[in-house]
């Protein structure tokens, strides 16, 4: 008996110790182990920009220098109809009805928002992550691609619904944009059975493009050990890729192929540009990790996705950015300032109870990951600093943020940039100038 009790206590000291780790990490990075009052870090001349309500992700459209993001224009809808947010947002498909979100464009120079008109666009339009895509042959036209989440007319419309009939029927809706103009032409929707749960969009052509089903899951227990459980566990989602051989295909579901780009994967959430065309970067939000990969040289079709390279942050993340300094004197040199930025909540075990609550306060980190060239001292490859914090007052569930850089001869000197933060749920963009 002796003996089995003692191997009994070396078996429990063996797993506490294999567990401790996992187990404190996924603590920290869900904000249990931070303290319940988050301080503010805002750098300087923090201002609010206009009209800029509920806008989940954002993109910095270099050569003309303007942000691009998909905003719901007002907030009380997406209390009630929010797909993403599982089941807790399943209240009322009707609020979809008056959800009527649009494409926004922000000047940064000027730090106001203008609404896109969308041409020959109708019908309810619940906004989430989006991407551009710049066409090489048309300098001044863009494709927009942008997640629309709807309820399901198989499941609100007929007297007696499947139980296994998804509530939500989400597409992708493609927008074509010339620069300098106020309007969005609508080119055509995209759905397919493997467009799931679809979070964030990568745009590589007009005609192609990836998207993240962020939960296998849509709602119920099963999601909720899908986001706890981390990988390889909860590795149950995927990474979806889209072609279409037409762009004016009136049936959502023809001239496209579908195929499985990488799976499986846990919570495959923002999806960005890094830093060259081969640098894809993927979140998996409720780990807060940020992963580097790439198209499989082994694949022939150029589809499949390669993971290189995970790096582990402290909160939660979402949509990621990639950060190339203009004003370095010389790619890597001392005074480069490039890398990765990640805006996630300080207190994500909290925000499914605040996902129905107007005026919750959801506390927001947003990171700077940069190649470390002993910024700190040590040997680890990336240098990872906090740059904005915010307590819920100001912004809440940041989803994504971007840096357009300062000219330090502008500056006194200064190595500066604007941070821009935007939430899924906030009431307006935020911008501060930051040290980089």
């Amino acid at each position: 008996m002796a003996f089995k009790a003692f191997l009994g206590y070396i078996i429990l000291t063996v797993l506490a110790g294999l567990l401790y780790n996992p187990i404190k990490l996924r603590a920290e990075v869900l904000g249990f182990l931070r303290p319940s009052s988050v301080e503010d870090i805002h750098g300087e001349g923090l201002r609010i920009i206009p009209n800029t309500v509920q806008c989940e992700d954002l993109h910095h459209h270099l050569p003309s220098g303007l942000l691009f993001t998909a905003c719901q224009g007002q907030a009380e809808a997406r209390y009630s109809w929010f797909p993403p947010s599982g089941g807790a947002n399943f209240k009322d498909h009707k609020a979809a009805d008056k959800s009527h979100g649009s494409i926004y464009v922000i000047d940064p120079k000027t730090f106001t928002s203008t609404r896109l008109t969308l041409e020959g666009f109708s019908g309810p339009f619940v906004t989430h992550g989006i991407d551009i895509y710049h066409s090489p042959s048309a300098s001044n036209d863009l494709y927009i691609f942008a997640v629309n989440h709807l309820p399901n007319p198989d499941y609100y419309d007929v007297p007696t619904p499947s139980s296994t009939t998804p509530k939500a029927r989400s597409q992708i809706e493609i927008f074509q944009h010339t620069i300098g103009t106020s309007t969005a032409h609508y080119l055509r929707t995209v759905r397919d059975p493997l467009i799931r749960t679809p979070n964030d969009l990568y745009a590589t052509s007009a005609t192609t493009f990836y998207l993240t089903n962020d939960h296998h899951y849509r709602s119920g227990p099963l999601r909720s050990i899908e986001e706890i459980a981390g990988q390889p566990l909860g590795a149950w989602s995927d990474i979806i890729h889209i072609s279409l051989s037409s762009l004016s295909a009136t049936d959502p579901s023809a001239s496209l192929t579908a195929t499985t780009a990488y799976s499986p994967l846990h919570n495959p959430n923002g999806l960005g540009h890094g830093a060259n065309a081969s640098d894809i970067l993927i979140v998996r939000a409720g780990a807060g990790v940020l992963v580097h990969a790439s198209v499989a040289a082994s694949d022939p079709h150029g589809i499949k996705l390669q993971l290189l390279e995970s790096t582990q942050l402290g909160s939660t993340l979402d949509n990621p950015s990639y950060y190339a300094d203009p004003y370095a004197s010389a790619p890597g040199a001392p005074d480069d300032a490039s890398g990765y930025v990640l805006a996630g909540l300080a207190q994500a075990h909290s925000l499914a109870g605040d996902e129905t609550t107007p005026g919750a306060l959801d506390p927001v980190m947003v990171w700077l990951v940069q190649p470390n060239r002993g910024r700190n001292g040590g040997n680890e490859k990336w240098y990872k600093r906090l740059v904005f914090q915010d307590d819920g007052r100001k912004i809440r569930t940041a989803s994504a943020a971007v840096l357009t850089g300062i000219d330090p001869r502008e500056n006194g000197g200064r190595k500066q940039a604007w941070l821009w933060v935007t939430g899924f749920l906030s009431e307006g963009m935020v911008a501060t100038r930051i040290d980089i």
